[in-house]
C-alpha cells in the first residue's frame, strides 16, 4: 500500500491566500443572492389568500376564496379548511369580492366585474353597476383562472352480454368542452362495436367537433367537423365540414335552447366497391336543447337536418339524446341514442343507422 503527503512551499501558499480573498466578494454576493430569493419565496408562500366574503342565510360569514357556482352550487376555498365548501346556491344571501368575475343570469347575460352587495335589495349583487338577484345567476367564474381550468371532460364505458346467442356490445363515449368569455368549443367521440354468433360484427364510430364565437348575448357564428364511419351503412367514412350560424332561444350555463343553420361539404367513402365515393354540397339547419337544472338527471339532444344542394332530393338526418342519471360524486350512467338516416344511400346499401347504449361514467 502506498501513501502519498503533499507539501506547498510558502510562495504556493501566499499565492491560494491571494486566490481565496479575490473570491471572497464574489461569495459574499453569491449568498447575498440567495438569502434575497429565500425572502422573496417565503413572501409570495405567505401572501394572503383572496378576501372574498360570503354570507349565508343563517347569518354565518365565511372568508376566503369563491372559486365558482355552477349547478346551484357556490364552491368556496377557506385557509381553514383542507377541503372546499360546497354551499347550496338559495342558502346564501350576500357575496361581495373585489375581483374580477364572469357572471351569467338565467336570461342569457353575461357581466363581467368585481361583486357587491346591494344595500338596496336582498339576495342580490352589483355586478359592475348592475344589479342581479341571486336566485337569477346560473353561473359565476373568476377571470384570473387558469388556461386549463376553462376545460371540462368526460368519458363513459358500457358492455352488455347475452349468453343464449352469445350476443356482447361495448361501448365508449367521450367528450371534451373549452369554454371563455367568447368563446365555446365541444368535441365528442363515441364508438360502438357489436358482436353475435353466427353473425358478423358491427361497428361504429364518430367522432365530432363544434366551435362557437358569441356575438353578443344571443347570436354567434361556428363551424363543424364530424367523421362517421358506419358498418351497417357501409360508411367507410363520412367526412362533414361546415360554417354557419344561429341563435340561443333560451341561454345559461345550465340550460339552453339554440336554432342555426349554414353550409357544409360532405364527401363519402364506402366499403362497397361498387359504391363510388362522392362529394356534395349541403345546407344545414338544427337545434340543440341541454339541461343541467333537473335534480335527478342531466340531458343533451340534438338534432340536425341536411338537404343536399348537389343531388337532387337527397336528405340526410343526425339525431342523438343523451340522459345522464346523476349519481353520487361526479359519476352518472347514462342511457343514449343516435339515429342516423340517408334517403338515399347507394343501390344496396341502409338506409337507416339506429342504435341504443347504456354506460357508467365520470365528469371532470
Amino acid at each position: 500500500m502506498t501513501s502519498t503527503m503533499g507539501f506547498c512551499t510558502h510562495q504556493q501558499v501566499e499565492s491560494r491566500r491571494r486566490a481565496d480573498s479575490g473570491r471572497r466578494p464574489s461569495m459574499a454576493w453569491e449568498r447575498t443572492l440567495v438569502a434575497s430569493l429565500a425572502v422573496l419565496l417565503g413572501t409570495a408562500g405567505a401572501a394572503p389568500a383572496a378576501s372574498d366574503v360570503v354570507v349565508t342565510t343563517t347569518g354565518d360569514r365565511l372568508v376566503g376564496e369563491i372559486k365558482k357556482v355552477e349547478k346551484d352550487v357556490l364552491t368556496f376555498e377557506t385557509a381553514y379548511s383542507d377541503s372546499d365548501f360546497k354551499l347550496k346556491w338559495d342558502k346564501i344571501a350576500s357575496i361581495q369580492s373585489d375581483r374580477q368575475f364572469l357572471v351569467e343570469t338565467f336570461d342569457g347575460r353575461r357581466l363581467s366585474g368585481t361583486l357587491k352587495s346591494d344595500g338596496d335589495k336582498k339576495a342580490a349583487v352589483q355586478v359592475a353597476e348592475t344589479s342581479v338577484t341571486l336566485p337569477g345567476i346560473s353561473a359565476v367564474q373568476p377571470f384570473e383562472r387558469s388556461f386549463m381550468s376553462r376545460f371540462d371532460a368526460g368519458f363513459d364505458l358500457g358492455y352488455s352480454m347475452t349468453r343464449a346467442n352469445s350476443a356482447k356490445q361495448l361501448s365508449f363515449g367521450g367528450n371534451l368542452s373549452y369554454r371563455d368569455e367568447q368563446n365555446l368549443d365541444s368535441m365528442f367521440t363515441n364508438l360502438f362495436r357489436s358482436s353475435q354468433e353466427n353473425a358478423p360484427d358491427t361497428n361504429r364510430w364518430e367522432l365530432g367537433n363544434d366551435f362557437r364565437h358569441l356575438l353578443g348575448e344571443r347570436w354567434y357564428v361556428n363551424t363543424t367537423q364530424d367523421f362517421l364511419s358506419s358498418d351497417e351503412q357501409q360508411l367507410r367514412l363520412r367526412t362533414t365540414i361546415g360554417g354557419g350560424g344561429g341563435r340561443y332561444l333560451l341561454r345559461s350555463s345550465s340550460q339552453y335552447l339554440l336554432a342555426g343553420g349554414g353550409l357544409a361539404w360532405t364527401n363519402e367513402q364506402y366499403t362497397d366497391a361498387l359504391a363510388p365515393s362522392k362529394d356534395s354540397g349541403e345546407a344545414y339547419a338544427g337545434t340543440e336543447f341541454m339541461t343541467e337544472r333537473l335534480k335527478v338527471f342531466d340531458l343533451l339532444t340534438r338534432f340536425t337536418w341536411y338537404p343536399s344542394l348537389t343531388v337532387s332530393g337527397r336528405q340526410r338526418v343526425n339525431y342523438k339524446l343523451d340522459v345522464d342519471f346523476n349519481l353520487p360524486g361526479d359519476w352518472y350512467w347514462r342511457i343514449g341514442l343516435f339515429e342516423n338516416y340517408d334517403n338515399r344511400p347507394p343501390a344496396g346499401l341502409s338506409k337507416n343507422d339506429y342504435g341504443w347504449s347504456n354506460a357508467f361514467g365520470l365528469k371532470f
